[in-house]
């Protein structure tokens, strides 16, 4: 019985140090400024997004035109503004050990749809028409 519930505990404590920790607005900046970071919904591309100097950023859903913008932290959200949208657009960034989500944020709780970071380059975003990454 005893092994049992050691099993149980050392599941319990695998499961804590797996825990999805928000990543803060200034951890976030560290991460993304003069990366491009490459998102999947559903294991399919969904889109990326560049972040530029002086939290500006050029978003691209995938094979679509990019979409200037500009990024801000509120409390443990990180909110974005584009021209084309008629207000922020707020996503609690998750770490999980090496992996990392993004939560979407509506009224201050998360909605349920999440979008996973694929990959962060170096290298800018491809823009198709006038609104180039770099």
């Amino acid at each position: 019985m005893r092994t049992v519930a050691a099993l149980v505990l050392l599941s319990a404590l695998a499961t804590a140090a797996r825990a999805e920790t928000p990543v803060s607005p200034e951890a976030f900046e560290a991460m993304t400024e003069g990366r491009t970071l490459h998102f999947r919904l559903g294991g399919v591309p969904f889109g990326a997004e560049q972040f530029l100097p002086g939290r500006r950023t050029l978003w691209r859903f995938a094979e679509d035109a990019c979409e200037p913008g500009r990024w801000y932290g509120e409390g443990d959200a990180i909110c974005f503004v584009y021209e084309t949208q008629p207000g922020p657009i707020c996503w609690r960034f998750l770490r999980d050990g090496e992996d990392f989500t993004a939560a979407l944020i509506e009224d201050g709780a998360e909605t349920g749809f999440h979008i996973d970071l694929d990959r962060i380059e170096a290298s800018p975003l491809a823009c198709l028409g006038p609104n180039l990454g770099s």
